[in-house]
């Protein structure tokens, strides 16, 4: 254990090092220690200790240092104001460095603890730890899938190359990479792996048949490989790479005996607070039953204390923004230890590197090259292709998966060829000037036709939130609906409970106006209608919106069947994304768009 006190260098120059303690240990025998006549620890002052300095190799003795700290008791509590280092164990002040670990402790106590929880495993294997097989071709590299080792089953493996055509054809999937597993049909087709205690939790979710990008993502993230995923909203991306994390940590964590400060393993980065809270929340029905798997969420919007007592405790997966991501690695690297993270997942990878690439790098840049990760990116376009060629570099061997139909048409822009969309949304673009927006969108409203609550109405700003809720309170036609407004200025509880209400059999709401908090990564199963009454930023942000009233995956085939719509206000203030949109709804088939107004039909033919 290395003790951070000063010692004398050769020079005679007196600075804070780190020193080097041999054959410091806990006295093993006392007549009358601190726990009685019983035997027990005895806090006697250790002699002069021979120290060696890591930076200069001397050795120094000093009579006059106070002894090495046996118990935590012994300590004082750390400085936080100063960014004293803490305790890996009690938090306590981190006076000293455990050379095993490399981790700072307080005393012998916490030294021999630390040793125990994080230090190299010395005994002899045991049938209860794991042996790791023969593995596949189509296993990674890296440790967990090495011990996970992940196995098709007789049926899986014997199927024939032309039925996986036959169903990559049939579920619009499109994959490219070498050594890819064989598509599953159901997730029992993995119980060897995925465990009995999981599989219950799936069928609990109804997810027990895979999604299209789960027959292939799954069986690739369970072997382990660095995947880079393409597929609509909804299309269950989220089980995709939760079902693979889970499995990876439950075998990690069986490697070092449960303890449950050794993570955390497998740092998951979403865009936003909400559907980091999704995918967090999802993970948690998962992983019902299974033993020493806890979570942390890094958002902003609440008091970072409770997120650093979350890890303190012990976590295996860590969920969050790379904002607050970021500022936990930076201020208390030892409590986050993203050097131990060996799965790293992106959700709406497009987004997080066009919006947040900088911090996403940095966060990349604090984890060390020499573990064999497992990088896995998915997102719903493909805007940013050049950086995402970038954070491809890191990948090893890596499958792509690509879900829907991909766009050849050369002569189309080269944005809307990159972009992806949902099928199943009935799309109408109207011509109108902002002083009709109000009397156009009650009309609508007041349609049978259209009118199926609870409808979203997006807006571009929190203040046009607030403003259109009050109008449509205010208007005598509309005095039945009721309209509540959500958009990222509103506390989270609040917004959980907007989300609750509308998702619910019977909405408690009939008009949502919202920013655009709602358009990425949240389920709104309920939602059949959306109106841009302000047209989106871009065309990705128009494609997350309109993908809102889509049919999500898990519910009734009766639901399946009613198709979403969605109505978009247009007028010159959106002149930048005329063309755009018009390839784009040009690219659809005839039943999927209605009749486009003429200010946009003139950019088809050119």
């Amino acid at each position: 254990m290395s003790a951070k006190r000063p010692c004398s260098d050769p020079a005679g120059n007196d600075s804070r090092k780190k020193q080097q303690l041999e054959s410091v240990a806990f006295p093993t025998e006392s007549p009358q220690g601190i726990l009685g006549e019983g035997g027990g620890i005895q806090a006697t002052r250790i002699p002069e200790q021979k120290i060696e300095s890591k930076t200069t190799g001397t050795r120094c003795t000093d009579p006059d240092e106070e002894p090495i700290k046996l118990f935590s008791s012994d300590q004082r509590l750390a400085d936080l104001k100063i960014d004293e280092p803490t305790c890996i164990v009690c938090g306590k002040y981190g006076e000293y460095i455990n050379h095993m670990t490399e981790n700072d402790v307080c005393s012998l106590e916490c030294r021999d603890l630390d040793t125990d929880m994080n230090g190299p495993v010395r005994q002899k294997p045991t049938s209860a730890q794991i042996i790791p097989g023969v593995s596949s071709g189509y296993v990674a590299d890296n440790v967990h899938a090495k011990f996970t080792n992940y196995v098709e089953t007789k049926e899986v493996a014997a199927m024939p190359q032309d039925q996986i055509m036959a169903m990559r054809k049939a579920h619009l999937i499109k994959v490219n990479g070498t050594l890819i597993p064989h598509p599953i049909v159901s997730f029992d087709q993995c119980r060897q792996t995925l465990g009995d205690t999981l599989l219950d939790n799936l069928e609990d979710m109804n997810w027990s048949m895979a999604t299209s990008v789960q027959r292939q993502a799954v069986p690739a993230g369970l072997a382990g490989r660095d995947l880079f995923v393409v597929a609509p909203t909804s299309a269950g991306k989220t089980g995709a790479f939760v079902i693979p994390v889970l499995v990876h940590c439950q075998t990690l964590s069986k490697m070092h005996r449960y303890k449950r400060r050794y993570g955390p393993y497998a740092l998951i980065m979403a865009p936003t607070r909400p559907l980091c809270e999704q995918i967090e929340s999802t993970i948690k029905r998962l992983a019902r039953g299974l033993p020493n798997t806890r979570t942390a969420l890094l958002v902003g919007g609440v008091a970072q204390a409770e997120q650093l007592y979350r890890l303190r405790k012990g976590v295996q997966i860590v969920v969050g923004t790379p904002a607050r991501i970021l500022d936990v690695a930076t201020y208390h690297p030892h409590v986050l230890r993203l050097w131990r993270m060996r799965i790293i997942i992106m959700d709406e990878a497009d987004t997080l590197m066009g919006n947040t690439s900088k911090e996403v790098r940095q966060i990349l840049g604090k984890m060390p090259d020499k573990l064999v990760r497992q990088y896995c990116y998915f997102s719903t376009t493909i805007q940013h292709a050049d950086v995402m060629n970038k954070m491809m570099r890191r990948q090893q061997r890596v499958i792509e998966i690509h879900i829907g139909q991909r766009d050849e048409d050369a002569e189309e822009n080269k944005l809307v060829k990159k972009l992806r969309m949902n099928t199943d949304v009935r799309q109408t673009v109207l011509w109108v000037e902002n002083a009709s927006k109000v009397k156009r969108l009650t009309s609508i409203l007041n349609d049978p036709k259209y009118y199926q609550p609870p409808v979203v109405v997006f807006v571009e700003s929190r203040l046009g939130a607030e403003y259109l809720m009050r109008t449509l309170q205010k208007r005598r036609a509309s005095r039945h609906w009721r309209v509540i407004a959500i958009h990222s200025d509103m506390e989270r509880e609040e917004r959980n409970a907007i989300l609750g209400a509308i998702n619910k059999p019977e909405p408690e709401w009939d008009v949502v106006v919202a920013t655009d908090i709602l358009a990425r990564g949240i389920d709104l199963p309920t939602v059949q209608l959306i109106i841009n009454y302000d047209m989106a930023s871009s065309l990705e942000n128009y494609i997350q919106r309109v993908s809102r009233a889509a049919r999500p995956p898990g519910i009734s085939q009766r639901e399946q069947h009613r198709r979403g719509w969605a109505i978009t206000f247009l007028n010159e203030d959106h002149a930048f994304i005329h063309r755009a949109l018009a390839k784009l709804l040009a690219s659809r088939p005839p039943g999927q768009v209605t009749p486009m107004p003429g200010q946009l039909r003139k950019f088809v033919s050119s």
